[in-house]
């Protein structure tokens, strides 16, 4: 029977005992594992995908705008704070770029008031 004692990258130290095909398989096993990053036994982790899609933003805006939350000139900050009470959190940034598509869509008007772009149906 062979014998093999061993330390990984992470510093686990690993002592195996069998015949040297079950020997070899193990390392082997091992060694593809330590390559692809996984633990060895178990398989690579999938990426999380996020909850939303780029697609839910002009969505949740059409319905807001169906609901005439854009009867009045609204901001993006207006727009950031009903959209967190709805459960939907989004930077100003990606609001900004959204609001524009809108505007340059003509489903909505967008102009300046007191330095700050406003939208309004």
């Amino acid at each position: 029977m062979a014998h093999a004692k061993f330390t990984t990258q992470e510093g686990i130290s690993i002592e195996i005992e069998g015949t040297p095909e079950e020997l070899s398989a193990v390392v082997e096993k091992l060694r593809r594992s330590q390559d692809a990053g996984a633990p060895p036994g178990r398989k690579a982790a999938r990426p999380k995908q996020a909850g939303r899609t780029k697609a839910d933003l002009p969505r949740l805006i059409d319905d807001l705008r169906n609901e005439e939350f854009f009867r009045q000139p609204q901001g993006l900050g207006a727009l950031r704070t009903k959209l967190g009470e709805m459960g939907h959190h989004y930077p100003l940034t990606t609001l900004s770029g959204a609001m524009q598509t809108e505007a340059k869509r003509r489903r909505l008007r967008r102009y300046k008031e007191n330095g700050k772009y406003v939208y309004v149906q």
